[in-house]
């Protein structure tokens, strides 16, 4: 069976709360959605992503009568929802208000819906589902899958993405954490750590922090982990990557497989997905998209470019990393930071942050598509001759790695207080201050992604992510 999820942002769940509780009768509004459909890489499965993009107020004209429990309404709202729907393969999700309370769908919402979607269904040729959603007054959602055969099912999952992630799923109030967490639960309480056990992460970029957080992820609970990365492991490697060796070194091991078999060899419930391409290429495609959080760990921009465009598509927020050591001759610094970029809409996105460089991104591509003209270029004076190699030092990625998941914490559980979240976090190792600095950055005037905000929830679309744009 294909698994069905939905994602909103708080922003648009608050408007929506606005809209329908207007009193104490039941009150309805329509979501335009984005789609996704991607094979996981850890089951082969099947996942339909539905991704809320724009709402539609309807109008008190378009209600026949509303009452505490119930409602009846003209079809005429839907029908132009779908209409607009239709040219661009999107859903159509219907939410109504339960004034009283009940996040349960009610046998006069199970009639209503049924000869709503038939409409759809009639209408539309595709056999891909739209959802029916309910909120209570406190904001809570619950929602449902229609397909042709008009028969419903429970959502797999529902994501709300704000300062605070929260993850809703059929288990949620069912089951316990393992025995292995307990100490992990006495500090943070149970839940963060069953949502931890639930979430699909991806850790792109498998070098000195990527080793760490993936190696972090799974000591605090996280079952379903992807790793990206094509490099293979040499002697630099092992001052810094988590868990290889000489051995590994010696025989040029792909570091997404000494990682994986290294974390799936602690013995705690995990399954690993390894995938050995960059996050730009086709192969990687369906494993990024089935994730439900993505740590950037790679310092390419072309690889940056994908997650930050990933990240607002898709409602996938990215947690990506970044160390800078410039020493200077006299033996000081010039920077010695950590960093840790939360990306996801309504907040800057990482070109307006001025972390990924067209030009750069344009060698990058060049560099690994066509090796033989970049080279060429790069004779002719059009390409700067590589830099050497960044400084870099263990214990410093591994606490920019730490850093990341403890932010992923307190998206989870607010460990730091309602106000804690940061868009970004920077560390400076080499000065004694306290708290860390917390850059807000800004937007570019103009700029498609976080400024305009064209693409938020656009989901699948050819060109992927609209990299031609």
């Amino acid at each position: 069976m294909i698994r069905v999820t939905f994602t909103i942002l708080e922003e648009q769940r608050a408007l929506l709360q606005r809209s329908i509780f207007r009193d104490e009768s039941e009150y309805a509004a329509l979501l335009l959605c984005g789609r996704s459909r991607s094979h996981d890489p850890w089951t082969g499965g099947e996942e339909e992503r539905i991704v809320a993009r724009e709402i539609i107020e309807v109008p008190e004209s378009a209600f026949i009568e509303r009452s505490p429990v119930g409602f009846t309404w003209l079809t005429a709202p839907f029908y132009q929802a779908l209409k607009r729907a239709e040219p661009q393969n999107f859903a159509v999700a219907v939410i109504h208000s339960h004034p009283a309370g009940y996040l349960r769908f009610s046998s006069a919402d199970d009639l209503a819906e049924k000869e709503t979607f038939e409409i759809a269904f009639n209408r539309l040729e595709s056999d891909r589902p739209h959802l029916s959603l309910i909120m209570t007054a406190d904001g809570r959602l619950a929602g449902r899958a229609y397909g042709p055969n008009l028969k419903p099912r429970p959502l797999d999952m529902i994501r709300v993405l704000g300062s605070r992630w929260r993850f809703t799923y059929p288990e949620v109030n069912t089951e316990t954490a393992r025995p292995a967490f307990d100490r992990q639960v006495r500090a943070f309480g149970q839940q963060s750590t069953l949502d931890l056990s639930r979430l699909r992460i991806g850790v792109v970029g498998c070098g000195g922090t990527g080793s760490a957080v993936a190696a972090l992820l799974a000591r605090i609970g996280v079952r379903h982990l992807a790793l990206f990365d094509t490099d293979f492991i040499d002697e630099t490697n092992l001052n810094r990557l988590h868990y290889s060796t000489r051995t590994d070194a010696n025989l040029r091991r792909l570091k997404v497989d000494v990682l994986g078999e290294a974390i799936a060899g602690i013995g705690l419930p995990i399954s690993v997905a390894r995938i050995p391409h960059h996050v730009e290429d086709i192969e990687a495609r369906d494993a990024l998209k089935s994730c439900d959080v993505v740590f950037g760990c790679t310092d390419d921009h072309l690889g940056r470019n994908v997650l930050n465009r990933l990240a607002h598509f898709y409602f996938i927020p990215i947690i990506d990393l970044g160390l800078l050591i410039d020493p200077r001759s006299d033996g000081g610094y010039d920077a010695f930071d950590g960093r840790v970029t939360v990306v996801q809409p309504g907040s800057p996105c990482q070109v307006c942050r001025g972390l990924i460089k067209s030009d750069i991104m344009l060698h990058e591509g060049l560099r690994r598509k066509d090796p033989a003209v970049y080279e060429q270029r790069r004779r002719a004076g059009y390409v700067a001759d590589a830099a050497d190699p960044s400084p870099v030092v263990v214990t410093f990625t591994t606490e920019v790695a730490t850093m990341a998941v403890n932010e992923l914490f307190q998206r989870l559980n607010v460990f730091r207080g309602d106000n804690g979240a940061a868009s970004e976090r920077v560390r400076r190792f080499d000065e004694v201050k306290e708290p860390d600095l917390l850059p807000s950055g800004k937007s570019r005037p103009g700029c498609k992604l976080c400024n305009r905000r064209r693409y938020d929830g656009r989901g699948d679309m050819d060109p992927f992510l609209d990299t031609t744009s």
